[in-house]
């Protein structure tokens, strides 16, 4: 059956001045009308086929939300739109970059998007990384344990991704195309060990979504070596970690930014030991990284 010449569909990958689309039910390729027209994966778009020529989007819908990252000029740049849940996903190799899982969720925080930790790969030894998953547990970011490989826990996790969009993200290597593979068999996502240094090969190239269930849909973001959410708001970095927005009103000082002013509640909760003097040195690298592209 022929497709008709117009209609609305969801992205499923965005490359260049091209998308993939599904649209009907089915997966279909469409350029971009316009050169200021950019869409991202799970963007709700329209398209139109005319006559002898391929289709082609032509408008994007209000998104309700997008995962937004710092580009290398400080500007805001969508990686992904409409998304429910952004899961992050560790493994015991490669070494867990906190620092990273931390920019994550602080965007999740940031764009009112519900946020998972995934820790992956439970046939190694989770020792070394025990206390900081137990940390953000009593913070209050929700873990699930799966291992893509042996399948432990994969039912479990489909169970919690059964409904919305979820977006898989993380560091290059802790096998998010593993657990795209084991939770949606006929993805076939590309999959690759890690290099001989323990490091992760980069094997996603652009974010691609798929099929969960009836009501779910999975998006396969490429892995990263960092990341930074965009400061949308004044006291950005300061939303993205709750125990510190949480305890911000007791500061001398309401414009306090925790570093050197008196009277500040954060860096005595930090000497205390109540927050974690590495959730607090994370908090000042992402400070100091929206001041340094404000000064630009």
């Amino acid at each position: 059956m022929s497709a008709a010449p117009t209609g609305v569909g969801i992205v499923l990958a965005a490359y260049g001045r091209g998308a993939l689309v599904l649209a009907d039910g089915e997966p279909m390729h469409c350029a971009l009308a316009g050169r200021k027209l950019r869409v991202v994966c799970g963007d709700e778009v329209e398209w139109r086929r005319d006559a002898n020529s391929p289709p082609a989007i032509h408008s994007i819908a209000p998104r309700r939300n997008s995962l937004e990252r710092i580009d290398a000029r400080g500007r805001a740049e969508p990686v992904a739109a409409n998304i429910d849940r952004l899961a992050i996903v560790v493994a015991p190799q490669p070494a867990p970059d906190w620092f990273v899982v931390d920019r994550y969720w602080a965007a999740a925080l940031q764009a009112a998007i519900d946020g998972l930790l995934i820790v992956n790969k439970t046939d190694l030894d989770g020792a070394a990384i025990a206390d900081e998953v137990a940390n953000y547990r009593r913070l209050g970011l929700a873990v699930a344990v799966a291992g893509g490989h042996t399948g432990a826990g994969i039912g479990e996790l489909r169970v919690r991704l059964e409904a919305g969009a979820t977006m898989l993200v993380g560091q290059s290597g802790v096998g998010k195309s593993t657990l795209v593979n084991a939770l949606v068999p006929a993805a076939d996502a590309q999959t690759a060990a890690l290099t001989r240094d323990r490091e992760g090969r980069h094997t996603t190239t652009t974010a691609r979504r798929y099929r969960l269930g009836a009501d779910a849909a999975l998006v396969d973001a490429p892995g990263v070596r960092d990341f930074a959410p965009p400061a949308r708001i004044m006291r950005a970095a300061e939303r993205g970690f709750v125990e510190i927005h949480a305890l911000a009103t007791e500061c001398r000082f309401g414009d306090c930014q925790h570093l050197r002013e008196p009277g500040c509640a954060i860096r005595a909760a930090v000497d205390a030991g109540t927050i974690a003097a590495r959730r607090y040195e994370s908090y000042r690298r992402l400070l100091r990284l929206y001041v340094g592209f404000a000064s630009r």
